[in-house]
This record gives structure tokens, C-alpha cells and sequence, in this order.
């Protein structure tokens, strides 16, 4: 990998903790917010979406692929092309997943990321369409898995130890 992918790598990891903290202050933060509207929740959709597409795009660039290559806000495209590059940690991440679930549904993941492959683009403008489904714990255990992953193959450590220093 050369140089320039690390510091890419590094620098879109950074970028998706960002939509990572701020997807996880719309879930839990309600008081803090001056005033409470529906919309914290679809802004917390929007956030938890980008920080998932940003770290599989982390995953891709650090696996050797381009920045110009990985175009798209589809969950299920990225995730595919991840899977391809690197099966063995794809497969992890979903077995993670459906244990978070406690499911014994061999395709949950798959159903899952379908429903919310669209999500940063759809639940954007939400105030357009007459309603919208998703499952919203998908998301935040899907980004919640990806920062962990995406630290462990950057920096060789858990988030949690990435936090100490």
C-alpha cells in the first residue's frame, strides 16, 4: 500500500468518526438539543448512513482501491466490492452482526443492508415522500462494527484502545 493510501486511509477514518459522533448525539443526546423534533431522528439516520459509507470506502481505499473508484452512496455496492477484496473480514463483520441480532438467519445481514443501502440518499429527503422504513439498530450496530474494524486494520488496535492512546 503506498504512502498516500495510509494517509487517505487515516484521513477518511477520521472523517467517518465525525458522522459517527454526531449520528450517535442525535440517537442519545435528546436533552442537549434545545428542541426536540422528529427530524433529530432522520438527521441520525442521514449521519449513521455517511459514517458507514465513508468507513467501507476506508476499507476499499486501504484494500488499494482509489478514491476516484469508490463513487457511490450505496451501502450494498460498497459492501460487495469490500467483500471481494476481503472476504475473510466481510464474513466477520457479518457473523458479528447477526450475533448483535442474536438472529440464527443466515441472510439477516443481507436483508439488512438492502433496507438501509440507500439510506444516505433517501431518509436526505425524507420530507419529500410520504414515509420511509428502516431499521434503525442496523445502522448504528453496522457503524459501531465498522469503526471498530476499520481501527483494527489502520492502527492494529479496538477502538476502545484506539480511545485510550
Amino acid at each position: 500500500m503506498s504512502g498516500s493510501a495510509i494517509l487517505d486511509s487515516q484521513r477518511m477514518f477520521e472523517h467517518a468518526c465525525a458522522f459517527c459522533d454526531c449520528a450517535k448525539f442525535c440517537e442519545v443526546e435528546p436533552n442537549n438539543i434545545e428542541y426536540r423534533m422528529r427530524s433529530h431522528t432522520v438527521s441520525g439516520i442521514v449521519n449513521s448512513a455517511f459514517a458507514c459509507e465513508v468507513f467501507i470506502k476506508m476499507l476499499l481505499v486501504f484494500h488499494g482501491r482509489t478514491v476516484i473508484e469508490i463513487k457511490g452512496h450505496k451501502l450494498k455496492t460498497l459492501w460487495e466490492e469490500f467483500r471481494t477484496l476481503d472476504n475473510a473480514t466481510a464474513a466477520l463483520v457479518e457473523e458479528r452482526m447477526r450475533e448483535w441480532f442474536n438472529s440464527t438467519n443466515a441472510n439477516m445481514f443481507d436483508e439488512l443492508l438492502s433496507e438501509a443501502s440507500n439510506a444516505f440518499e433517501y431518509w436526505r429527503y425524507i420530507y419529500e415522500k410520504q414515509e420511509g422504513s428502516i431499521n434503525i439498530n442496523f445502522l448504528r450496530g453496522f457503524r459501531l462494527l465498522l469503526r471498530d474494524v476499520c481501527c483494527r486494520q489502520l492502527f492494529e488496535k479496538s477502538w476502545e484502545e484506539y480511545k485510550r492512546g
